[in-house]
């Protein structure tokens, strides 16, 4: 990927400058450039590494290539390690629809969701103006939620104005965001008077339009670790098992 390491014309040159060091080698290893469908230019790139590190095969020096992508290719996969990255948590390293229901098809399923309840609902009558500069307006008397969770806390400014969506967990409807994210709220318009246990998802465990993290990461034109990896550690994590909760971390403490 020409970041960091050397080109493979190079590779020989830094090992013995190592050995002259006298610094232990651990292994050796490459990183695909190419996404899931890419797989001519993974297997390509592995050719290169496995050619100009075969000196070292003698020495007992491990050499692995294989992430996310190239575990889902099974390119690189006999080779000493294996580093599934974002696959351990159900997450495809890139955000294309093959791509995405290949890895579907493999059975990965994401292993996060957000998850949120109104912290207020009213019937608003036709013709008010919702959310900073008032950029939505209601056409017809209409029930607005607002829920406590905006771009503060990972959760897009560009996804104002119906661009995102929640999903009413209890109907499977989408409900809108309508006017602006703001730094710690959305409000969204629902079809009718919710139910007082309704909760709602901003980001789904699956790969459904408008509320997954690979459709997010589309519209978003963004990467899909992008997403889950910008949310903030302010939002509490619920860590469960089935259906039962196992344990609940308010906030993400880095202060130890």
């Amino acid at each position: 990927m020409s970041r960091f390491g050397v080109q493979c014309e190079d590779l020989h040159s830094l090992v013995q400058t190592i050995d002259s060091l006298d610094v232990q080698i651990n292994s050796i290893y490459t990183h695909f450039a190419g996404g899931i469908m890419d797989r001519e230019g993974n297997q390509a790139q592995l050719d290169r590494f496995l050619d100009c590190s075969e000196d070292y095969v003698a020495r007992n020096i491990p050499r692995h290539a294989s992430a996310t992508s190239g575990c889902c290719q099974q390119i690189g996969t006999d080779l000493d390690y294996i580093r599934p990255g974002g696959a351990i948590y159900g997450l495809c390293s890139v955000n294309d629809i093959p791509s995405s229901e290949l890895f579907q098809e493999l059975g990965f399923r994401p292993a996060m969701s957000v998850v949120a309840e109104p912290t207020f609902y009213k019937l608003l009558p036709a013709g008010r103006r919702i959310g900073y500069d008032g950029l939505y307006t209601t056409k017809e008397p209409e029930w607005i939620a607002n829920i406590a969770c905006g771009w503060s806390d990972g959760y897009r400014r560009k996804l104002s104005l119906g661009v995102g969506a929640v999903k009413n967990n209890r109907t499977g409807e989408l409900c809108p965001i309508v006017g602006r994210v703001s730094m710690d709220s959305c409000t969204v318009r629902l079809p009718r008077k919710p139910e007082a246990s309704d909760t709602y998802s901003l980001l789904t465990d699956d790969f459904a339009e408008k509320t997954s993290y690979t459709s997010m990461a589309r519209i978003l034109n963004a990467a899909t670790y992008e997403i889950t990896g910008t949310l903030s550690t302010r939002l509490p994590r619920v860590y469960t098992s089935g259906d039962n909760i196992v344990d609940i971390m308010q906030a993400v403490d880095y202060s130890n």
